[in-house]
């Protein structure tokens, strides 16, 4: 189970894009010189196609002359986290923003392997760190994974409050629109869950992930006649995707 929700952090992180973040918090550290930087953006794209034993590789042959740069330590972070050497992660991406304290992308994924290490304690602080740093351009990232953290200790309260910080910080952020009406439809309260997942369609009205969910907490209430609207929505606007097929399904049960 644990290898499963450390996998599942793995692709969160990828698909968050944040390798393209260590380039935008290049800015706290000094200019890399060239024959280092082309190892370190080769290593990149490595990452991003999920090699990480080629990326590990361009980056050891800098290993010597690289050491000082957080971008560096950053990336070996990355290739370390995907080969689920955690350990290794973690004392990279702590190389990473001892060097670029305001580095929240560094923080924001010390963090997530601390979660999926179970240090909640060390991940709260990591994620906290991220969220309070006003440089750090996605800083949703972080108050949703504060959210994912309280709700795995059971304090719902804390859960909404982060959840809701992360569509503020960010409102076209359909993850934190997700989580946070599935909070609101365990409490039992629909109405809340359909408001939200109204906000979110308004803010992402091509996303078909928010329009099945919303349509779903419509079917869930009893309002059969929109959510047949919303059902049919995606199914003509888009009709390749899998939530379209739900929607199918979803239709062929409405009277």
């Amino acid at each position: 189970m644990k290898r499963l929700f450390f996998i599942g952090i793995l692709f969160f992180i990828l698909t968050s894009c944040a390798t393209k973040q260590a380039r935008i918090d290049d800015i706290y550290e000094q200019k890399i010189p060239e024959p280092i930087l082309v190892r370190i953006e080769l290593a990149e794209r490595y990452i991003m196609d999920l090699r990480p034993r080629e990326a590990l590789r361009q980056l050891l042959t800098v290993q010597n002359s690289a050491y000082k740069y957080a971008r560096f330590h950053f990336d070996l972070g990355m290739a370390y986290l995907a080969l689920d050497e955690r350990q290794k992660a973690i004392d990279s991406f702590s190389k990473a923003v001892k060097l670029s304290p305001a580095y929240g992308e560094a923080w924001n994924n010390l963090g997530l392997v601390y979660f999926a290490s179970g240090n909640n304690q060390k991940a709260e602080k990591c994620f906290k760190k991220a969220l309070s740093i006003l440089t750090y351009k996605t800083p949703e990232l972080p108050a949703l994974n504060l959210a994912r953290l309280y709700l795995k200790k059971g304090d719902r309260v804390q859960a909404k409050r982060y959840a809701k910080i992360s569509v503020q910080k960010n409102w076209r952020y359909t993850s934190a629109y997700i989580f946070l009406a599935k909070l609101l439809e365990e409490e039992n309260d629909l109405e809340g869950a359909k408001k939200i997942l109204k906000e979110g369609v308004e803010a992402n009205p091509d996303n078909s992930k928010l329009i099945l969910e919303y349509a779903k907490t419509l079917l869930k209430l009893g309002q059969n006649q929109d959510a047949r609207k919303w059902l049919e929505e995606l199914i003509t606007h888009h009709a390749k995707s899998d939530e379209a097929k739900m929607a199918q399904d979803y239709l062929e049960f409405l009277p």
